[in-house]
């Protein structure tokens, strides 16, 4: 089967109803990194309310971090990332590596063969330490 490309205008849509569905519930939507799929958690992003907005040269969804900074609350290295909503639902989840595609602790990463959906810059692998800070510089999804 052949791809099919996703118009800007649909993309733009579909990315305005994840916006509302991640904003949907009490709470923030956050990014949390985990140790592996279904692992333990390492830290958290909160983000903003709305969480995001849809970028209008593409129509790609450009998350907002929220005001306050997040700390790293466990040291570990994430190999899995996972966008929840407010009401606490997993909405996009995948592999974490770094710029380079490695994943796991300092001195020891693998090579992935490809560079995750959810990036860590600035790290050796994706290895974490409990008190970092967790920031967002870029986040864009679809």
């Amino acid at each position: 089967m052949r791809d099919l490309s996703l118009s800007q205008a649909n993309r733009a849509a579909r990315n305005a109803a994840t916006i509302a569905r991640a904003d949907d519930g009490a709470g923030n939507a956050a990014i949390r990194l985990y140790t592996a799929q279904g692992g333990a958690l390492l830290a958290t992003r909160t983000l903003g309310k709305p969480c995001g907005t849809v970028r209008p040269a593409d129509g790609r969804l450009q998350l907002a971090p929220g005001s306050a900074a997040d700390l790293v609350s466990a040291t570990g290295a994430p190999t899995w990332g996972v966008l929840h909503a407010a009401d606490g639902a997993p909405l996009y989840e995948g592999p974490v590596t770094d710029e380079a595609g490695f994943a796991g602790p300092a001195g020891a990463a693998a090579d992935t063969g490809n560079i995750g959906p959810w990036v860590l810059r600035g790290t050796s692998g994706t290895q974490l330490y409990e008190g970092g800070v967790v920031a967002l510089t870029t986040g864009l999804i679809g």
